[in-house]
């Protein structure tokens, strides 16, 4: 029964006891409370009906008074669950959070869930928090390789999510990646390597050459500067910034053999051949590229007189390949091994 019915019928009682009691029985009675010193007349009717008031009272109370206390602990229990849900919109978000549980059930499984990192095992979620919702969309979004502005949702920073979605925009936008080798002291090394492989890719040996003098090159990005340069004679570096560029990484034997390769059909051979003999000169490493270029040209005659200067266990393969030519077999450089 609810309060309301319980109040109603119970006035109808208390009417209906007092009016019997005021029909059945006439005068008045006094009560002496000795401890206020106070005498309390009253009719006798009134008396019937004053214990069963204090009762009905009492319960009333009594009602309001669990009622309320129920209202609370319901209350504790929605706003800890509004909290699981920050809870774990916090951990899709990369976030710390912060919050306070009533409930020492609920407060261990938001401690186990931000310390865990959560996805999505299906394409398309659907729950009925929208905005979890447009979270885990956001995410499989970047994840996809898509760069999304969105204001509204406040990712950490440093996150692999914000980080991706950073990529992500490196990867598209080319103007953007240009704008990172220029501001570069705000963004991470790897972002600045991202951003002149996109530029790299997509611009110009003109701008290209532009953002060179300030930007540190490792072996890949380098790698990847020679290639395009190969590919575009009219606006090519020059000699002199090739060494100055090349000597900045670690090539290996390989990677100035793979030079060589690079350059071969696009570079004068005068060139190339100046400019192996200039880097052979400061790298021993770069000796096999040399000797790799001349190959290529035929100069067999330069071949012999620095092997010359070399004992006879050193650069066997090219040796042997003049050797092999010496006696009439037609091998090129390609074809012996001169790792």
């Amino acid at each position: 029964m609810g309060l309301k019915k319980y109040m109603f019928f119970s006035v109808v009682f208390l009417a209906v006891v007092g009016v019997y009691a005021f029909l059945s029985v006439q005068g008045e009675h006094t009560v002496n409370i000795e401890m206020l010193k106070l005498n309390v007349t009253l009719p006798i009717a009134a008396w019937v009906i004053l214990p069963a008031a204090v009762i009905v009272i009492a319960t009333v109370l009594h009602i309001l008074f669990y009622g309320f206390r129920n209202y609370l602990q319901t209350r504790a229990i929605e706003k800890d669950e509004e909290s699981l849900l920050t809870v774990i919109k916090d951990t899709l978000l990369e976030n710390n959070s912060n919050r306070n549980f009533k409930m020492k059930e609920l407060k261990e499984i938001a401690n186990i869930l931000s310390q865990m990192k959560l996805s999505s095992k299906v394409e398309k979620f659907d729950s009925s928090n929208n905005d979890i919702n447009h979270i885990i969309t956001t995410i499989n979004e970047i994840e996809d390789g898509n760069y999304i502005y969105d204001k509204s949702l406040k990712f950490n920073k440093t996150g692999t999510i914000a980080t991706k979605n950073l990529e992500n925009r490196i990867n598209t936008d080319v103007d953007f990646a240009m704008d990172v080798i220029k501001k570069q002291d705000t963004y991470s090394k790897e972002n600045v390597k991202l951003a002149f492989l996109k530029v790299v890719e997509d611009k110009s040996m003109t701008t290209i050459k532009k953002l060179l003098e300030n930007i540190e090159l490792d072996k890949e990005m380098l790698v990847a500067l020679l290639d395009k340069d190969s590919k575009n004679s009219d606006f090519a570096l020059n000699e002199e910034d090739l060494i100055k560029y090349i000597k900045t990484v670690d090539f290996d034997k390989e990677d100035y053999i793979n030079l060589v390769k690079t350059y071969k059909s696009s570079m004068q051979p005068d060139s190339l051949m100046n400019l192996c003999e200039t880097l052979s000169n400061d790298k021993e490493e770069a000796m096999d590229a040399y000797f790799y270029a001349l190959f290529e040209f035929e100069m067999i005659d330069k071949i012999r007189e620095l092997l010359n200067a070399y004992g006879a266990h050193e650069f066997t393969a090219y040796r042997a390949l003049i050797d092999l030519k010496d006696n009439g077999r037609n091998y090129t450089v390609d074809s012996l091994s001169y790792k």
